[in-house]
């Protein structure tokens, strides 16, 4: 039975898609903006992000609500519960104020405090046209990739686990144009004048200061509602496999360093019983001449072999779950969060069905590798994806194998 409140709920957001559709459908910004402000005096998060949701389910293209996204923003700035209320207020309703030192949430808002700056320091330095400090900012800017990697690989997929699939269908698509302009500026400045790119400099600023008011009032409020004290955990102690970005150091969460603590030392118990269970195991190859593994290795022999080799590798079984990584060079982040997870979860929606294409054939034999030659900053890296089969060439999965060439010339 709905309450009065969840009856206002449901109007409320069923007025809202009214308005994102007619803005889909090319209306004047201008008209759905003011009838917007003439039916809500505020408007709650949920209402936004729950007409954001109904609109994709009943067909919209993600795409299409990702192009609106920016709109959205613009059309509730100003007039949501968030923003009628002071800074200290906003952020004690979101839940955001009351988070203690170093939770993830609280390592969030640090990292936009520090990302803000950098943004009112570039429109300084673009209206004094002081192309050194706009070049040196704009160098910095580029890092947005890795903090936004860590919404991306951290929050959004435990998200979808809760059925909460606007963030990745949506909000992933507007960081990746984001991280793709900014690179393009970087680039293009070093060969132009500030002038040349203002505009669009000032565009792709307020897309990220847009993007931290959808973090901070839509996104980590959902997630600190959902989330459970464990997930929260995890989510801590992998934003350590990236590092800091705009902040100079992680702050420590006591209560998620204690859990830590607790977990390792559980799992070193754990690990020394299976290591004794295991100390006399030997792996044996049986070769047959051609190119397959033959001898024989033990356990510890054979950890020690994959430690050494200077590759990272990750397995995703036959059912597309990750399985097992080793990322000594850290190409690609790789949280352990993900393991356990399907390999679909860990991309970008848009790329997913690239992903599943590839491990289709691999399942069904149309292919047995695939490769790719990239470049990441200075860095010359070399991708292969393998089908993984049995003798009798049942598959078993895919590997991932990446290789950092550029350490080869050094």
């Amino acid at each position: 039975m709905n309450t009065g409140a969840d009856t206002n709920a449901d109007t409320n957001a069923a007025k809202l898609k009214s308005l994102l559709t007619r803005l889909s459908d090319g209306e004047d910004f201008d008209t759905a903006q003011k009838d917007f402000i003439t039916q809500f005096e505020s408007v709650s998060v949920h209402d936004i992000m729950d007409a954001e949701q109904s609109m994709i389910r009943d067909g919209a293209d993600p795409k299409k609500v990702q192009k609106l996204c920016d709109l959205h923003s613009a059309l509730f700035h100003g007039r949501t519960e968030a923003e009628v209320m002071s800074e200290e207020k906003r952020k004690s309703d979101a839940g955001i104020a009351n988070i203690p030192e170093g939770h993830p949430v609280d390592y969030f808002v640090r990292e936009n405090s520090a990302l803000e700056q950098i943004i009112n320091r570039l429109k300084i330095s673009t209206l004094q046209k002081n192309k050194e400090k706009v070049t040196a900012d704009l160098a910095t800017l580029r890092k947005i990739r890795t903090l936004y990697g860590k919404k991306e690989e951290l929050i959004m997929p435990v998200l979808d686990q809760y059925g909460v699939t606007g963030p990745s269908e949506v909000m992933w698509g507007v960081d990746n144009e984001i991280k793709q302009e900014v690179s393009r500026l970087a680039k293009e400045l070093s060969t132009k004048e500030i002038s040349d790119i203002a505009d669009d400099l000032e565009a792709v600023l307020k897309r990220m200061t847009e993007m931290i008011y959808k973090e901070e009032n839509i996104l980590l409020p959902t997630a600190l509602e959902k989330f459970t004290d464990e997930q929260w955990v995890d989510i801590y102690r992998d934003l350590f496999e990236m590092g800091p970005v705009f902040i100079e150091e992680i702050p420590k969460w006591k209560h998620g360093e204690e859990e830590l603590a607790f977990r390792k030392e559980t799992s070193s118990k754990n690990q020394a019983a299976e290591d004794e269970s295991l100390k006399d195991g030997v792996i044996s190859f049986h070769g047959d001449g051609a190119a397959s593994p033959a001898g024989k290795l033990t356990i510890a022999q054979l950890r020690g072999i994959l430690q050494a080799l200077p590759i990272d590798i990750t397995f995703i079984d036959a059912d597309t779950t990750n399985q097992f990584y080793k990322n000594t060079d850290k190409v690609f982040s790789r949280p352990l969060s993900s393991l356990g997870r399907s390999t679909y979860e860990c991309h970008p929606v848009f790329v997913r069905p690239i992903v599943k294409a590839l491990i289709n054939d691999f399942k069904e034999g149309k292919r047995n590798t695939y490769e790719r030659r990239i470049k990441m900053g200075a860095r010359d890296v070399h991708i292969v994806y393998a089908a993984v089969r049995d003798e009798d060439g049942k598959y078993l999965g895919t590997v991932e194998i990446i290789q950092d060439l550029s350490k080869l010339s050094k």
